[in-house]
């Protein structure tokens, strides 16, 4: 596994804790002789009273207070726990956690002196990695590719906040543990890692860091190259394009030890670039001359694939605006469709998109610590949504205004600005190379993917381009699934090497080997609850039937039905704008908006209506994306619609399949907004919806949770008609008044078998 999909797995897991407050005497903090000797004080405070909902951040969070406290033996045997029973494989991930387990190793010798330690812990280093195959070693020497000042910061920005008072929360105290424990540990023994492994990377590899790329135009590309010390011919190149700075050289020994040689272009301004960072903006400009002169170097054999997944899925998108002919394949994962499921979904900008803009945009490498803040965003989250102030003035409540997040409010719709950073109609008709793409029933960009692979469907004629989806989440669906998702313990069948797939892939494509096994048709899906894949010619076949309910009401209670009703009713709801007594902020542990997969119980806003149907009589695959024709009427010009699926088992669990949001004045196109006639029915057709594949056990239900989407995750639409990133509390005016008709349906795809 590699360090950017532990990051994924690690670094977003800080929250679901519990509010117990103990006491935090700062003074004895006040200084690194009493922090080191309080530290370890605090964290035997909290290890017999730490619990979290969630069992990954309950594991991980565990083994660094334990660590912190001096328990060693108990740590080394959570980090396995935790390789087992989060990540599904204790062996594979042995490598997690190296730089504690070495540290440990070497401080039970009790070595006397600085040499001593030195010497021990080399030798410790070693036995350890040693053990590892080539991709756990290259896991191993990626932990120590950060920045020690950095970790200081971070760790006195956390131990700041916490001297704000004379109590900590039991969280907060294990995430100042977590940042404590880095830390300490990197002061201790960076420097000496760094001369091990600069000794392993002279003996094994050829590597340059420090690549420049000049374009056309005098911009600047900064690049990373590693390639075997032992392999004196041209390779394939393997290469990704990666806004995320930092990391670059463990990507690059990943992709040779693999085989070929590795190549990290960072986009234009990160790294060594002096440019400016604005990101999605400039990348399909430059991608053809940065492939341009990969080709050209002595080390490449004229064959490039191209891989990686988020921002990363959208670069190599990018990059097909003008196919250079060195790319043989690309291998987008969990693709990011700017301007369609971010910075907005639907037409619906996200809070997050100004966090995100923080992390990537605040230097030129990434800024980790203020993406970690979960506490500030979730404060500047909740602020903007207390006050009512437009969501155009939430850089300012943040205290750090940023025209990049201004420029993006500006285009609110899919207008030419998001269209020229990406293919558009014909021009995908011209993307001549096989495909490889993944994403996941869970997946917050799934609506990106598919965007991207049914533009394709729609304008080219080679059908070149395979589909894996199964149930994983954003970070799964880039190369290791997690064995648990929200209280769900995926089927044993979906428990695939993604990341091992994806070399495959390029063996096939680059070097003639056969095709991956897993890829028996163009789409290959994994039916959950089957335990199964499924391999289709096209996403159409995901299913061969349709099941349609209608609304229906009596008297407070809300039901689905497969007749249409004999006379069209509506079901009238009062969404008062000025309530703000709700604040559910999405917390890092949140599965695609869900808090849990699995769930007894749902706790719907009190502006969302619950729909229920009959239990079905036999089991039932839903399979696909569902369809909604909501014929409605209001007091506005303009809605957000939130529409969410459940399974409700006959015990009674709530199984959650997908959670859909669309902004109606753009329903029916998304590059121009149609405003609502006030008080007139009209119909909303949502077709942009995420896909799922689940089959469902007799005596199940179908729940549809829906309403007017408001809360501090995403901008308001008040329903006035003017922009809405512009909008504030005193455009709502009256509450918003609507009719849900009953002559409205939900259609469900699915699969007989």
């Amino acid at each position: 596994m590699t360090k950017s999909i532990i990051i994924l797995l690690i670094c977003f897991s800080f929250q679901i804790g519990t509010s117990q407050k103990i006491y935090f005497d700062k003074s004895k903090f006040s200084d690194s002789l009493s922090i080191s000797k309080n530290m370890p004080l605090l964290a035997k405070k909290i290890l017999p009273i730490y619990k979290n909902a969630n069992k990954a951040t309950f594991l991980d969070s565990y083994a660094r207070i334990q660590f912190v406290a001096g328990d060693y033996k108990d740590m080394e045997r959570n980090f396995v726990t935790y390789s087992q029973e989060v990540l599904g494989d204790s062996i594979a991930n042995r490598p997690m956690g190296f730089i504690y387990k070495a540290y440990a190793r070497t401080i039970t010798k009790a070595p006397k002196s600085n040499s001593d330690f030195e010497g021990t812990f080399t030798a410790e280093f070693y036995r350890l990695y040693n053990s590892f195959d080539n991709n756990g070693k290259n896991w191993a020497e990626s932990y120590y590719e950060i920045k020690l000042a950095e970790m200081k910061t971070n760790f006195e920005s956390r131990l700041k906040t916490a001297q704000a008072s004379d109590s900590i929360s039991t969280e907060d105290a294990a995430v100042l543990c977590r940042h404590y424990s880095r830390y300490f540990i990197y002061s201790k023994t960076l420097s000496i890692a760094n001369k091990i492994i600069d000794k392993i990377e002279a003996d094994t590899y050829i590597i340059d860091k420090n690549i420049i790329i000049t374009l056309p135009n005098k911009s600047t590309i900064s690049g990373t190259m590693v390639r075997y010390r032992n392999v004196s011919q041209p390779q394939p190149v393997v290469m990704k394009y990666n806004i995320y700075a930092g990391n670059e050289l463990s990507q690059c020994k990943e992709i040779a030890n693999m085989g070929y040689v590795g190549f990290i272009a960072n986009t234009r301004g990160k790294n060594l670039s002096n440019d400016p960072i604005e990101p999605y903006e400039h990348d399909g400009d430059d991608a053809y001359y940065i492939l341009d002169w990969v080709s050209k170097q002595p080390w490449c054999n004229g064959k490039i694939g191209l891989y990686g997944g988020s921002y990363l899925g959208f670069a190599q998108w990018s990059a097909m605006k003008k196919v250079h002919p060195a790319l043989k394949t690309i291998v987008p994962l969990v693709s990011v469709g700017a301007g369609i499921d971010f910075p907005m979904q639907n037409g619906i900008f996200m809070s997050y998109a100004l966090r995100w803009i923080h992390y990537v945009a605040n230097n030129k490498l990434t800024d980790l610590g203020d993406f970690q803040n979960s506490k500030k965003w979730d404060e500047v989250f909740s602020q903007y949504y207390k006050s009512g102030n437009s969501f155009r003035s939430l850089d300012s409540i943040e205290g750090n205004p940023s025209p990049l997040f201004q420029r993006w409010l500006d285009h609110p719709t899919y207008d030419t600005y998001w269209q020229n950073m990406t293919p558009q109609k014909e021009a995908f008709a011209n993307i001549n190379i096989p495909i490889l793409s993944t994403t996941g029933y869970y997946d917050d960009d799934q609506l990106g993917a598919m965007y991207y692979y049914n533009q394709y469907q729609k304008y080219n004629k080679t059908n070149n381009y395979y589909l894996i989806i199964g149930p994983y989440d954003h970070g799964g669906s880039q190369g290791h699934p997690k064995k648990e998702l929200g209280g769900y313990v995926i089927d044993e069948a979906a428990n695939i090497p993604i990341n091992t797939i994806i070399f495959q892939w390029f063996d096939y494509i680059l070097k003639d080997a056969k095709r991956p096994d897993i890829l028996k048709d163009k789409v290959n899906f994994e039916i959950m609850g089957k335990n199964e894949w499924k391999s289709v010619a096209s996403l159409e076949k995901m299913h061969n039937q349709d099941l349609t309910f209608y609304l229906s009401s009596k008297d407070t209670k809300y039901s689905l039905q497969k007749t249409a009703p004999k006379k069209t009713t509506s079901i009238n709801q009062i969404v008062d704008f000025k309530d703000r007594s709700e604040i559910n902020i999405y917390n890092d542990n949140y599965i695609n908006g869900f808090p849990n997969v699995i769930d007894s119980i749902i706790k719907p806003e009190k502006h969302l209506l619950v729909f229920e149907s009959d239990p079905i009589s036999e089991p039932v695959i839903i399979s696909g994306s569902l369809k909604a024709s909501l014929k409605i009427s209001s007091n506005k010009k303009d809605i957000d619609v939130e529409l969410q699926l459940y399974e409700k088992t006959a015990k009674g669990q709530y199984f959650a399949l997908s959670n859909n949001l669309q902004r109606a004045s753009l329903a029916k196109d998304r590059t121009k907004r149609q405003l609502l006639l006030p008080n007139k029915i009209e119909t909303i057709d949502i077709n942009q919806t995420f896909i799922t594949s689940k089959e469902l056990q007799k005596g199940s239900s179908i729940v549809i949770v829906m309403g007017v989407n408001k809360n501090p995750n995403w901008e308001v639409n008040y329903g006035s008609g003017k922009d809405v990133s512009s909008e504030t509390l005193a455009d709502a005016k009256e509450p918003l008044e609507i009719k849900w008709y009953t002559n409205s349906t939900i259609t469900l795809p699915i699969l007989k078998l």
